[in-house]
């Protein structure tokens, strides 16, 4: 349900600059003069007046003379559309050239002093605004010269305040290299604050989907730095980071809230190559996430697109355009019919393969979509930016998949490596163990052997110059001390297995190779918890810490302590708490000291434990605690 509230959330946000302004009816469609003095302007939604517009082929025409003359029924009236577009009485015009469109509208019944609001899309490319016969506004620089237009790219906001009952509304548009001329997208008129609220639409739009391409590059970026080898994460973040250079240039134009407006050659060079990037490193993303299928010459081929169209801006404007498109569509075509092929090759092993179908597919649709609408002069900067916002939010969930089956396949094999080295291990402790007995073990026992018949065999005085004696007790305790080795390495394997057996059995010995009782008394919580944490790469030196710590407790007891020792082991609350009780030898007892405590304290010190000390009479008592 939580889900089902964000995607509705999501769709919500991605619609509202959707239904933000009004468009006029199929009555007002091919009209030039508009009556809009019913309109309560301060209440109403911004209108798009895009339809129904004088038009002016090759003629920029003072606005004066148009308010003094009559409107002929001979001019054309057409969308508020590039001329380029536009096709009647078997005529067609060139992008080359320039022109003049006109409309007229009734704003209020009564003269009064208002202020209104107008807004509209970057045009192609040079414009002068006039209403009433007053220049409003110029962008670039008009001029019926070709040499003396100055192109803009940039999007238009005028407010003004009139008495009059209508406005007479003058456009003149030239244009000279752009492949597209004359106006596009809609044209809105509004009071201030309502063109304001649909501004602020826009603006959230783009800034929340600014944010969510952001964390996603953040997210991607993190996962990289935990993990250097998947290079599929710093690719698709880098294609994410061209997705946010490119938002500040489409629709609203953010970037003109933050620094000055750039010129129309600057931001199609801009963005030309931040295209380039796009591509290049979306096909590396490709090729990182199907490492085992390379197709290099697809690879070649956007690297060898690149080389050639990083120097288009080098050619002249008029080619410069033409090739920076067919450049745009032709690899975005590349790209995603490379894409939709090795899903469907590889889609036994391609992870998130749905979500990244979906992701494509979407980036897909909205890309071609906003290509279209602006091809044939409609705006398709925001389509563009949900499309990016799509893409996104569906490949993350396929790398996360990704990534996911990539970790989980790694520990897989880390486990299986691990457990060949323990057999590894294992088999080496076992041959070791075998030579020491076969090898080691008999010729100490020979040499024990020999010494015992030639002991029998001499007299007091030459045992006594040889000192036979002290050798055959070193040789016994070299045998005995050998034997002890071979079972600790026993109980080292033992304790990986089980480690509350292994270390019983490891303390039992040592109390009985020296005569001395021992109770292991730990508790059921102690036992279920040890049995249940299995004993792997990640926690071995942890419960080797463990054990090597109570060996030394041991062999403090046994150096000091005296009778029976009694071990208590618990687990409680997130921790162990060890206790051992023994009594003292008098002597040390009578010292009053801590004993040989030092080796214990460095390795509790690495568990994070506690150590405390208790002596009463003959009674000593050791109790440790550290966390799991």
């Amino acid at each position: 349900m939580n889900c089902i509230g964000k995607i509705i959330l999501f769709f919500f946000i991605t619609t509202i600059p959707v239904n933000c302004y009004q468009k006029l009816g199929e009555k007002y469609q091919n009209h030039a003069f508009l009556d809009l003095s019913d309109i309560s302007w301060e209440n109403s939604l911004p209108i798009n007046v895009s339809s129904g517009w004088e038009f002016y082929w090759n003629q920029l025409l003072d606005p004066r003379v148009l308010l003094a003359k009559p409107t002929s029924g001979n001019v054309p009236i057409v969308e508020f559309r590039p001329w380029t577009n536009l096709n009647f009485s078997g005529r067609k015009f060139p992008a080359k050239g320039f022109a003049t469109y006109r409309k007229k509208i009734k704003v209020q019944k009564t003269f009064k002093l208002k202020q209104f609001s107008i807004y509209f899309m970057h045009l192609f490319s040079a414009s002068r605004v006039y209403i009433n016969g007053e220049l409003m506004q110029e962008k670039g620089k008009v001029s019926s010269q070709f040499a003396e237009i100055v192109p803009d790219r940039t999007n238009s906001n005028i407010e003004f305040f009139t008495d009059q009952l209508e406005l007479d509304i003058v456009i003149q548009i030239a244009n000279h290299d752009f492949y597209q001329g004359g106006p596009r997208g809609e044209f809105l008129i509004a009071s201030p604050s309502q063109m304001y609220l649909y501004k602020s639409k826009n603006l959230i739009v783009e800034i929340f989907v600014f944010g969510l391409i952001f964390g996603s590059v953040l997210y991607h970026l993190s996962f990289y730095f935990i993990n250097r080898n998947q290079r599929a994460f710093l690719y698709f973040s880098i294609v994410c980071i061209t997705f946010l250079i490119r938002i500040p240039f489409l629709n609203s134009k953010l970037h003109g809230y933050f620094m000055p407006m750039l010129s129309f050659e600057f931001q199609s060079i801009w963005l030309h190559y931040v295209n380039i990037l796009t591509f290049l490193f979306s096909i590396m993303f490709l090729s990182e996430l199907f490492k085992s299928k390379q197709y290099n010459y697809i690879k070649r081929i956007f690297f060898l697109g690149a080389i050639f169209a990083s120097f288009t801006p080098l050619v002249p404007k008029t080619f410069q355009y033409h090739l920076n498109f067919i450049y745009l569509v032709v690899y975005l075509v590349i790209f995603l019919v490379f894409s939709f092929f090795l899903l469907f090759k590889h889609k036994k092993v391609a992870q998130g393969l749905y979500s990244m179908a979906l992701a494509l597919f979407s980036l897909a649709l909205f890309c071609i979509l906003s290509i279209s609408l602006n091809f044939y002069g409609v705006h398709g900067g925001l389509f563009l930016i949900i499309g990016y916002l799509f893409y996104v939010i569906f490949q993350t969930v396929s790398l996360s998949k990704y990534f996911a089956y990539a970790i989980e396949s790694r520990a897989n094999i880390e486990m299986v490596l691990h457990e060949e080295s323990i057999r590894a291990l294992s088999n080496q402790r076992a041959e070791m163990q075998l030579m020491v007995h076969d090898q080691l073990g008999a010729n100490l026992t020979d040499l024990k052997v020999f010494l015992e018949r030639k002991l029998s065999s001499l007299n007091e005085s030459v045992k006594y110059a040889f000192d036979l004696d002290n050798i055959y007790n070193r040789v016994v305790l070299i045998i005995q001390s050998l034997r002890n080795q071979l079972l600790y390495i026993e109980d080292l394997n033992l304790i990986f297995e089980n480690f509350v057996t292994g270390l019983h059995l490891t303390l039992l010995r040592r109390y009985s190779d020296v005569g001395r009782e021992f109770e292991f008394l730990p508790t059921e919580e102690f036992k279920r918890y040890v049995n249940e944490t299995k004993i792997i790469w990640k926690n071995q030196s942890y419960f080797l810490n463990i054990f090597y710590m109570l060996y030394e407790v041991c062999t403090n007891d046994i150096k000091y302590g005296r009778g029976e020792s009694i071990w208590q082991l618990d687990y409680f609350n997130g921790s162990f708490y060890i206790n051992q009780k023994n009594l003292l030898n008098l002597s040390t007892e009578k010292q009053k000291s801590h004993f040989e405590l030092k080796s214990i304290r460095q390795r509790l010190s690495q568990l994070n434990g506690k150590l405390e000390v208790q002596i009463l009479d003959e009674s000593y008592q050791l109790k440790i605690q550290f966390p799991v």
